[in-house]
């Protein structure tokens, strides 16, 4: 059993701050040690999301890291769709426009997994879904890290939390590939009508026409199924039990980081502006939920375990349902996958 602490939304006023909170969550969960040098890993949200994390609270843990005696770089990876974190210019950019910016911070924003998203450190962690994965070397080299994590549904894991910061967020595109995999796409023939809109969305190339309709490259293809959020004729179809298995190679993914690391991580949940999507959205759609407060772990599963249920306790306090229900994805798959490969415990007591 792991300790979960939290500071309640509810305690929130002029006398105890979002920024006093962390201040007070920081040492008991800290890995960090004098002369260290300290991956702050954040999702600094796409352009046109405005609701991840705000930089006054990042700045705050960046300052944290410098009184222990660290050395802070703020951190994040690029991704595998079209937008501007693709690559590392385009991350640092977006970065800076959402106001993480050297100055801003007191510490330099650095693409983790390099210009092109393909700087990594192998590692084996012999999981049931995934032999070995890989890490974008910025983190993997750093001496620890400290985990920020926006809580907030998402529609392929149904909860974006410190796990699903580990078995993504801190992998580099071969690495987020891998988990994405058994998200190839189908092409359903009677709803195509050969617009090449998907086309124009998949950086990979593919996607391609052949008799008027689309086909899927299985070779170039990488999952990730943004091209089936762009198809206005539903013609785009995730292969059946997708969500199941990228969950469980998610879950399996998020060991990575922890053995580079040999567990030297703190972990902080924040959980305000509960949006049902990823703030790898380019747009922020309305909370499901109240505000719930923040969470402070050294144990990633136990403190999304805490998360959920907090979560799912105000949704049934207010007759909103569960974070399941949001995209009809239960996101205890991942964590269970993440328990069993050694990641952390689903058991934790809430201090």
């Amino acid at each position: 059993m792991s300790d979960v602490f939290f500071k309640a939304a509810e305690n929130i006023g002029p006398d105890e701050t979002q920024i006093d909170q962390i201040t007070d969550l920081f040492p008991l969960v800290s890995p960090v040690r004098e002369g260290d040098i300290v991956a702050v890993k954040i999702h600094p949200g796409e352009y046109g999301n405005t609701t991840h994390m705000h930089p006054v609270l990042v700045k705050t843990v960046v300052d944290l890291v410098k009184e222990s005696g660290g050395i802070p770089f703020v951190t994040d990876t690029t991704v595998l769709y079209k937008g501007r974190r693709f690559n590392a210019a385009d991350l640092a950019c977006t970065a800076a426009w959402n106001g993480f910016s050297h100055a801003g911070m007191g510490a330099p924003f650095i693409c983790a997994d390099g210009l092109l998203g393909d700087d990594s450190v192998n590692i084996r962690i012999d999981g049931e879904k995934v032999s070995d994965i890989t890490v974008a070397s910025a983190i993997a080299k750093a001496d620890c890290m400290i985990m920020l994590s926006h809580c907030k549904g998402h529609p392929a894991s149904g909860f974006g939390g410190a796990v699903k910061n580990l078995g993504m967020g801190c992998l580099d595109k071969a690495g987020k590939t891998l988990v994405h995999k058994p998200g190839m796409p189908e092409i359903d023939p009677e709803k195509c009508t050969g617009c090449e809109k998907c086309i124009s969305e998949c950086p990979w190339g593919a996607l391609h026409i052949m008799e008027g309709k689309a086909v899927v490259d299985s070779e170039m293809c990488k999952g990730e199924l943004s091209c089936a959020g762009s198809c206005r004729y539903g013609a785009i179809l995730p292969p059946e039990g997708y969500t199941y298995e990228m969950q469980a190679r998610l879950g399996e993914a998020a060991l990575g980081p922890i053995e580079l690391l040999e567990g030297r991580i703190g972990y902080i949940n924040w959980i305000f502006n509960l949006t049902p999507g990823c703030d790898c959205f380019n747009f922020s759609a309305p909370a499901f939920a109240r505000d719930v407060g923040i969470l402070a772990s050294k144990d990633p599963v136990a403190i999304d375990m805490a998360s959920i249920e907090l979560i799912n306790s105000r949704m049934s306090h207010d007759h909103a349902g569960q974070i399941a229900g949001l995209w009809g994805v239960d996101p205890m798959i991942h964590l269970e996958y993440a328990a069993r490969a050694g990641a952390g415990s689903l058991q934790y007591s809430l201090r």
